[in-house]
């Protein structure tokens, strides 16, 4: 059994920082996506939303699930294997990415940073 060291809460936001900032171009993107019409069946493209920076990754999603995971202002979206298991906690794994909730600080941050609560 391995135990994952805890993260200080000056890394916490910062990770938390990079993560909202993608979270941020997916919702330019998904407002693109929505003004194509797109059917609820055809997935949008989106950048995975992990802490690092230099992550160029893509990951497809339909509509109704990036809707879902936009409901909860501490949730992110990321490529299967970018999430970071000392700052964060895996809430769904579907295929091609996983959904993380960040948690203590981050998360606080993570709420005021979502461009759906302002």
């Amino acid at each position: 059994m391995s135990t994952v060291a805890p993260v200080d809460d000056d890394r916490q936001r910062r990770l938390a920082q990079n993560e909202a900032l993608y979270r941020e171009v997916n919702e330019r993107v998904n407002d693109q996506t929505q003004r194509q019409a797109l059917t609820l069946e055809e997935p949008g493209v989106y950048m995975c939303e992990c802490s690092n920076l230099d992550c160029t990754l893509r990951i497809e999603v339909p509509l109704p699930e990036y809707e879902a995971v936009r409901a909860f202002p501490r949730r992110f979206m990321v490529a299967a294997g970018h999430d970071i298991p000392e700052a964060e906690t895996i809430v769904e794994r579907a295929a091609g990415y996983w959904v993380v909730e960040k948690q203590d600080e981050a998360g606080k941050l993570a709420e005021q940073l979502d461009p759906r609560s302002r």
